[in-house]
């Protein structure tokens, strides 16, 4: 099954520590810019006050009087800070002025319970004289206009492209031994079963090598059973073949001997000597086909397809076989197309009344090479249809074969590095369908 695209763990991995990191960093930078603009204004606000304040205390100590201080109209204006180049919302601040020694304001407002965040500084005149400052220090703008003005800024797209290339390197350190150790295991898969990763990963320490080593051990274990399998297979179908040979000699010299009325049982004897013998050649043949060197020579489709349709056509005149030829190719070994070629139309002629019609198509689109093999017989149900690759399973009314054919045709299509499916209904045929990634 292909994997979407959104789906796919790079992607995942990728996106999380991105926007992870880019959150975290960007938060942070945010925070800390914030504390320390605020450090700042208060800085340059208090030198702000101090000034204006001196200015007035020398105009007091002078004249013996102040104007009352008034906003301008315009007071909720932007203002230009040409330190930090930022335009913000400037509110002018209150300011208080009180002569410490007697307690009076000589400037502002008689109340400064009002101010927001006062700023309390001392002053002392050229005259000696010692004043308290008090200077309402709002910090504006507010968090959510700093907020919204950061994410906005030449910052943030330093942050997320350094936010993006973490993220790329962590996504590559985790996604490319995966598919890589997924390269193996499709190749074990597809029959190379001396598939092994490779000294780099094996050799790593961390989670990804142990992984490695325990693939390798299943490796191992895997051709080891499979090889043990096979060799069984061919030395028993070999040592049945002897006895079998016997047996058939024995029956020859009994139907010698044994009356004409007996023949019918020699006959019996004979006719599954037959079938034990056709048994043990396909599972040879299965044994095989596991044997055959998986190739990666380039073939052409159109030559295995037109030998099989002229052989069909010949052995099996009853079945009209429809194949409209195309110049594709393929890469791959073309015997073992050609083995499940043929067992493909086999089992189509021996399981469909004599007339029906065989078609075979190709067609290619999207990177993909699809063959089909369809036919007008009866069919099968959906239970039949979940059996049929499974070795030595018949159906119910089925005497010819011994169940293999279809089992070796999925196995030998998968040696190919491609998949085999059936579709069908009841009395709509069946549908073979061959599908190979080019």
């Amino acid at each position: 099954m292909k994997i979407r695209w959104y789906k796919r763990l790079f992607l995942k991995i990728f996106m999380t520590v991105w926007l992870t990191s880019f959150l975290v960093i960007a938060l942070t930078a945010f925070v800390i810019g914030h504390l320390s603009e605020q450090e700042r204004y208060r800085d340059v606000l208090s030198a702000k006050a101090l000034g204006q304040a001196e200015l007035l205390v020398d105009r007091y100590e002078r004249t013996g009087r102040l104007p009352s201080p008034k906003r301008p109209k315009d007071w909720r204006r932007f203002y230009k800070d040409r330190d930090d180049h930022h335009e913000r919302r400037f509110y002018p601040p209150k300011l208080q002025i009180q002569e410490k020694s007697s307690g009076q304001i000589i400037y502002g407002v008689k109340d400064d319970r009002g101010f927001l965040n006062p700023l309390i500084l001392g002053l002392v005149s050229d005259n000696g004289k010692e004043y308290r400052v008090v200077v309402e220090a709002d910090i504006r703008p507010t968090l959510a206009a700093r907020l919204f003005g950061f994410f906005l800024s030449v910052q943030v797209i330093l942050l997320m492209f350094v936010a993006g290339i973490t993220a790329l390197l962590i996504s590559l350190m985790v996604v490319r031994p995966v598919n890589r150790l997924r390269q193996y295991t499709r190749d074990l898969y597809t029959g190379d079963l001396s598939a092994r990763t490779d000294d780099c990963l094996s050799r790593r320490g961390d989670e990804i090598g142990e992984l490695s080593r325990e693939f390798n051990r299943m490796a191992e274990y895997v051709e080891h059973t499979l090889q043990s399998n096979q060799h069984l297979l061919q030395d028993v179908s070999h040592e049945l073949r002897a006895p079998l040979a016997r047996l058939q000699m024995a029956a020859g010299l009994a139907g010698q001997q044994v009356p004409e009325e007996g023949q019918e049982f020699i006959e019996r004897i004979n006719l599954e000597c037959d079938r034990i013998n056709r048994l043990i050649d396909e599972i040879l043949s299965l044994s095989r086909l596991e044997q055959m060197e998986v190739s990666d020579q380039d073939f052409a489709l159109k030559t295995v397809v037109d030998t099989l349709v002229h052989d069909y056509q010949f052995s099996a005149p009853q079945h009209p076989l429809i194949w409209t030829s195309v110049d594709y190719r393929l890469k791959g070994n073309p015997a073992l197309l050609e083995r499940a070629l043929n067992n493909i139309l086999g089992n189509a002629v021996k399981h469909t009344p004599d007339g029906t019609e065989i078609r075979i198509t190709a067609e290619q689109s999207d990177g993909k090479l699809r063959l089909s093999i369809v036919d007008n017989g009866p069919g099968l149900n959906q239970e039949q249809l979940d059996k049929m690759f499974k070795p030595f399973v018949r159906f119910t009314g089925q005497q010819n074969g011994y169940g293999l054919g279809l089992s070796i045709a999925q196995r030998a299509v998968q040696l190919l590095g491609g998949t085999l499916t059936a579709q069908s209904k009841p009395g709509a045929g069946l549908v073979l369908l061959l599908e190979f990634s080019l």
